[in-house]
Protein backbone atom coordinates (compact mmCIF):
# COMPACT_ATOMS: atom_id res chain seq x y z
CA UNK A 1 0.00 0.00 0.00
CA UNK A 2 0.80 3.91 0.21
CA UNK A 3 1.18 5.90 2.92
CA UNK A 4 -1.71 7.66 4.03
CA UNK A 5 -0.70 10.07 6.75
CA UNK A 6 0.74 9.71 10.10
CA UNK A 7 -1.27 7.12 12.19
CA UNK A 8 -1.96 5.01 9.49
CA UNK A 9 -1.32 1.49 9.39
CA UNK A 10 -1.65 -0.11 6.43
CA UNK A 11 -2.56 -3.70 7.99
CA UNK A 12 -5.47 -2.30 9.01
CA UNK A 13 -6.98 -0.09 6.43
CA UNK A 14 -7.22 -0.15 2.67
CA UNK A 15 -4.10 2.20 1.54
CA UNK A 16 -3.97 2.53 -2.10
CA UNK A 17 -0.92 1.60 -4.37
CA UNK A 18 0.12 3.21 -7.37
CA UNK A 19 -2.24 4.97 -9.52
CA UNK A 20 -4.44 5.67 -6.12
CA UNK A 21 -7.38 7.83 -7.00
CA UNK A 22 -7.40 7.87 -10.15
CA UNK A 23 -10.28 5.10 -9.95
CA UNK A 24 -13.12 4.59 -7.73
CA UNK A 25 -11.52 1.02 -7.59
CA UNK A 26 -8.48 2.29 -5.60
CA UNK A 27 -9.17 5.82 -3.88
CA UNK A 28 -7.01 8.15 -1.67
CA UNK A 29 -8.12 8.73 2.10
CA UNK A 30 -9.52 11.08 3.05
CA UNK A 31 -9.10 12.34 6.76
CA UNK A 32 -10.91 15.18 8.69
CA UNK A 33 -8.68 18.45 7.75
CA UNK A 34 -6.85 19.14 4.36
CA UNK A 35 -6.05 16.60 1.31
CA UNK A 36 -3.92 17.33 -1.25
CA UNK A 37 -4.40 16.46 -5.09
CA UNK A 38 -3.93 16.78 -8.78
CA UNK A 39 -5.63 15.73 -11.78
CA UNK A 40 -2.68 17.24 -14.19
CA UNK A 41 -2.07 13.06 -14.61
CA UNK A 42 -5.53 12.04 -13.70
CA UNK A 43 -7.96 10.18 -16.39
CA UNK A 44 -11.90 10.30 -16.93
CA UNK A 45 -13.45 7.45 -15.12
CA UNK A 46 -16.42 5.85 -17.04
CA UNK A 47 -19.84 7.55 -16.57
CA UNK A 48 -20.43 10.82 -15.88
CA UNK A 49 -21.93 12.06 -12.90
CA UNK A 50 -25.76 12.93 -12.88
CA UNK A 51 -25.75 16.87 -12.38
CA UNK A 52 -29.93 16.69 -12.25
CA UNK A 53 -28.95 16.83 -8.19
CA UNK A 54 -26.76 20.14 -8.67
CA UNK A 55 -28.65 21.83 -11.18
CA UNK A 56 -28.00 25.78 -11.36
CA UNK A 57 -24.34 24.98 -9.85
CA UNK A 58 -22.11 24.46 -13.14
CA UNK A 59 -21.22 21.02 -12.63
CA UNK A 60 -20.41 20.78 -16.27
CA UNK A 61 -18.35 17.64 -16.24
CA UNK A 62 -17.51 16.66 -19.63
CA UNK A 63 -15.88 13.53 -19.57
CA UNK A 64 -13.31 15.32 -17.12
CA UNK A 65 -10.26 14.09 -15.72
CA UNK A 66 -10.99 13.04 -12.18
CA UNK A 67 -9.34 11.69 -8.71
CA UNK A 68 -11.57 9.88 -6.14
CA UNK A 69 -11.34 9.95 -2.09
CA UNK A 70 -12.71 7.74 0.20
CA UNK A 71 -13.63 8.91 3.68
CA UNK A 72 -14.97 7.27 6.61
CA UNK A 73 -17.34 8.93 8.54
CA UNK A 74 -16.13 9.03 12.34
CA UNK A 75 -19.32 10.73 14.02
CA UNK A 76 -22.50 11.39 12.76
CA UNK A 77 -23.64 15.00 11.65
CA UNK A 78 -22.91 16.89 8.74
CA UNK A 79 -19.87 17.19 7.05
CA UNK A 80 -18.54 20.14 4.81
CA UNK A 81 -16.65 18.77 1.90
CA UNK A 82 -14.92 21.60 0.16
CA UNK A 83 -12.73 22.36 -2.65
CA UNK A 84 -12.05 25.82 -1.13
CA UNK A 85 -8.43 26.51 -2.08
CA UNK A 86 -7.11 30.04 -2.74
CA UNK A 87 -4.05 28.60 -5.21
CA UNK A 88 -6.86 26.01 -7.19
CA UNK A 89 -8.45 25.77 -9.95
CA UNK A 90 -12.32 25.53 -11.30
CA UNK A 91 -13.86 22.37 -9.55
CA UNK A 92 -16.24 20.20 -9.73
CA UNK A 93 -17.19 17.68 -6.81
CA UNK A 94 -19.43 14.59 -6.59
CA UNK A 95 -20.22 12.61 -3.32
CA UNK A 96 -21.24 8.79 -3.05
CA UNK A 97 -22.24 7.00 -0.07
CA UNK A 98 -21.36 3.27 0.73
CA UNK A 99 -20.63 2.52 -3.34
CA UNK A 100 -18.81 3.97 -6.25
CA UNK A 101 -22.54 4.31 -8.04
CA UNK A 102 -24.68 5.54 -5.41
CA UNK A 103 -24.23 9.09 -6.01
CA UNK A 104 -25.81 11.33 -3.41
CA UNK A 105 -25.14 15.19 -3.89
CA UNK A 106 -22.82 17.44 -6.10
CA UNK A 107 -21.63 20.85 -6.47
CA UNK A 108 -20.25 22.66 -9.33
CA UNK A 109 -20.28 25.90 -7.70
CA UNK A 110 -19.83 26.44 -3.69
CA UNK A 111 -20.53 29.71 -1.82
CA UNK A 112 -20.27 31.08 1.61
CA UNK A 113 -16.07 29.64 2.31
CA UNK A 114 -13.73 32.29 2.18
CA UNK A 115 -10.12 32.85 0.89
CA UNK A 116 -11.37 30.38 -2.28
CA UNK A 117 -10.36 30.45 -6.30
CA UNK A 118 -12.70 31.73 -7.99
CA UNK A 119 -15.15 28.87 -8.21
CA UNK A 120 -14.43 26.09 -6.03
CA UNK A 121 -17.10 23.26 -4.86
CA UNK A 122 -18.40 22.74 -1.45
CA UNK A 123 -21.20 19.73 -0.52
CA UNK A 124 -23.05 19.82 3.25
CA UNK A 125 -23.97 16.24 4.32
CA UNK A 126 -25.49 14.31 7.23
CA UNK A 127 -23.10 11.45 7.85
CA UNK A 128 -23.61 8.06 9.26
CA UNK A 129 -21.01 7.42 12.03
CA UNK A 130 -19.06 4.45 10.23
CA UNK A 131 -20.40 5.02 6.99
CA UNK A 132 -18.14 4.94 3.71
CA UNK A 133 -18.53 8.14 1.14
CA UNK A 134 -16.82 8.98 -2.18
CA UNK A 135 -15.33 12.36 -2.77
CA UNK A 136 -15.00 12.30 -7.19
CA UNK A 137 -13.07 15.69 -8.27
CA UNK A 138 -13.16 16.63 -11.22
CA UNK A 139 -13.16 20.18 -13.53
CA UNK A 140 -15.54 22.41 -14.94
CA UNK A 141 -15.60 21.33 -18.56
CA UNK A 142 -12.77 19.64 -18.03
CA UNK A 143 -10.63 21.75 -16.27
CA UNK A 144 -7.31 20.03 -14.42
CA UNK A 145 -5.03 21.22 -11.54
CA UNK A 146 -4.16 21.12 -8.12
CA UNK A 147 -5.68 21.57 -4.81
CA UNK A 148 -7.16 20.35 -1.79
CA UNK A 149 -9.89 18.80 -0.34
CA UNK A 150 -11.07 20.13 3.07
CA UNK A 151 -13.09 18.12 5.37
CA UNK A 152 -14.66 19.88 7.97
Amino acid sequence: GGFQGEGTDCKTADCPVSGAGDECTAPLMAYVGENAFETNTATPSDGDPDDSQCQGTYLDWNNSADIWFRYEATAPGSVHFTTCDGNSFDTSMVLYEDSCENQVACNGDGNGDSGCQDYYSAIDYNVIKGGTYYIRIGGWKGATGEGTLTIE
